[in-house]
């Protein structure tokens, strides 16, 4: 590319030219640029794109640095095209000779594992500590399998002793959900975290919310219907394929039902207006959120609608400290997670009044009185070790931190405001696209072609337009959804997902056992 615009010649002539004493350079430049080139300097114009000149000039006269000089190095051009052909050609030979040998993949990825799996158990057999004839190992097993593991070690006449995990061991996490939870998993597969064994399986609420934040952040039914449409559509196929439907095909179609039911609620279709739906689905739809036009004072659905992100976020954070009660007690720790709760329920007010409406949501003193009580209880019993002072003396050692806890709080809660903004953005992005479709549709004046070849261009900017937005809430439903329960959630909790998953010592699948 870089010598085709110059041409095919003998590279070797410029050199026989330069031994004679004849000096030539070439340079490329813009039109405009020529005129500050020397008129002492003489130069041979060449072909060029329009706007561009090459010329090659002669003698060792000088020129402006800002003319580019190319310097042909190399072979010509004839000859590097004739060998790129050459290349092509034996690149499409071994692709195809490539396609031939990938048939085997599946043998020799079942020799690698085996070949692992091997050497897995000569690591292990060379690791063994060793007292004169005893060797043994140590590792972990699901208490359910412990009695699988002991009757086989009476059947090879193995010693085996089995105890629980000491508190300063880190056991692996094994994760086990009924069939309908189990559907999450992809997602935490995706994400790359597992839950310490000492922490909470949060997979059921995980599944709960993440649902509700994914349809309000697609916040479209119509959007639902085509995911609900491609998961029937690949379920049939696995089906005729006789395969098992995935857990991610499942989650898919719970993911696309919640968002045809926040579709239903909240009558977004398309984005097609308010007054251009059907009436059913206008009277299936919640007044408070829907998208008819308001009169008067009434508050509009944007309001309720970030109310209600409040609301999830409280009752999302709410269920949090309400795990670690039960966690705490009896221990009076408890309490400091009851004032977390009280803090939850003051900031949801002082969120109201800041965020949504100072006037229709105003501080009461019952809300400067759950705050102070929960700050109370937060900073005499987060430390609790059994002796007043000393926690009261440990928290005033951490005061910062417990202060920046308290008011990340609010912080928390405010932070779920996104599922409406996030949602609200896709709602616009939809409505430009279908104003601008209409634009181009008209109206049905002119010919019979004209308005074809304006409905095919309509239809192909609907289809292209609505799948870059449903791709961008994609996008959308893993920065914010999953943000939403892997931070503020776990956070809450006291999760820090530290923990690794239980992979246990196993033979590849069909090894004959010598």
């Amino acid at each position: 590319k870089r010598i085709e615009g110059w041409g095919d010649f003998d590279l070797s002539l410029l050199s026989k030219l330069e031994s004679t004493g004849v000096h030539i350079r070439l340079y490329e430049c813009t039109v405009k640029e020529l005129k500050n080139i020397p008129e002492e300097v003489e130069y041979v114009r060449l072909a060029a794109p329009r706007g561009y000149a090459r010329f090659a000039i002669i003698g060792r006269g000088e020129v402006p640095s800002a003319l580019l000089r190319f310097d042909p190095q190399g072979e010509r051009l004839s000859s590097l095209i004739a060998e790129t052909r050459q290349l092509e050609a034996s690149i499409a030979k071994n692709s195809q000779e490539l396609e031939k040998l990938a048939v085997h993949i599946p043998v020799l990825d079942a020799a690698i594992d085996e070949i692992n799996a091997d050497l897995t158990i000569e690591r292990l057999r060379a690791g063994m500590p060793r007292e004169e004839r005893l060797a043994y190992l140590s590792g972990y097993v699901p208490s359910r399998e412990a009695g699988k593991l002991t009757e086989e070690a009476q059947k090879r006449g193995w010693a085996v002793a089995i105890d629980d995990p000491a508190d300063e061991d880190l056991p692996p996490t094994k994760v086990e959900n009924n069939k309908f939870v189990r559907i999450i998993q992809p997602v935490f597969d995706f994400l790359g975290t597992v839950p310490n064994y000492r922490e909470y399986d949060i997979s059921p609420w995980f599944l709960v919310f993440f649902s509700l934040f994914f349809a309000m952040i697609f916040g479209d039914g119509g959007y639902g219907l085509v995911m609900l449409a491609i998961a029937l559509a690949l379920i049939v196929r696995a089906r005729k394929a006789g395969k098992p439907v995935g857990d991610f095909l499942k989650l898919l179609l719970v993911l696309a039902v919640s968002t045809i039911a926040w579709g239903f609620v909240s009558s977004t279709w398309f984005a097609i207006p308010w007054e251009s739906l059907p009436r059913s689905l206008q009277a299936l739809s919640i007044h408070a959120i829907n998208s008819s036009p308001r009169v008067g004072n009434e508050t509009s659905s944007d309001m309720n609608i970030r109310i209600f992100c409040f609301i999830v976020g409280t009752v999302q954070l709410g269920i949090a400290h309400i795990k670690n009660i039960k966690r705490d007690f009896p221990n009076l720790k408890f309490l400091s997670q009851v004032g977390s709760l009280l803090l939850l329920v003051g900031m949801f007010n002082l969120a109201l009044y800041l965020v949504i409406d100072a006037e229709r949501f105003p501080i009461h003193s019952w809300v400067l009185g759950v705050l102070g009580l929960g700050f109370l209880l937060v900073f005499v019993f987060s430390n609790w070790n059994g002796n007043l002072l000393k926690s009261i003396l440990a928290t005033l050692i951490n005061f910062i931190p417990t202060l920046l806890g308290v008011v990340s709080v609010f912080a928390d809660i405010v932070s779920y405001i996104r599922l409406w903004a996030v949602g609200l953005t896709g709602l616009a992005i939809s409505q430009t696209i279908n104003g601008m479709a209409m634009g181009i549709l008209g109206t049905f004046g002119g010919s019979v072609v004209s308005f074809i070849i304006r409905l095919i261009l309509c239809c192909v900017l609907l289809v292209a337009g609505h799948s870059l937005n449903i791709a961008m809430s994609v996008l959308s439903v893993i920065v914010h959804g999953v943000r939403l329960n892997i931070l503020e959630f776990s956070s809450h909790l006291g999760m820090e997902w530290s923990g690794y998953k239980y992979e246990p010592l196993s033979e590849p699948a069909g090894k004959i056992e010598e």
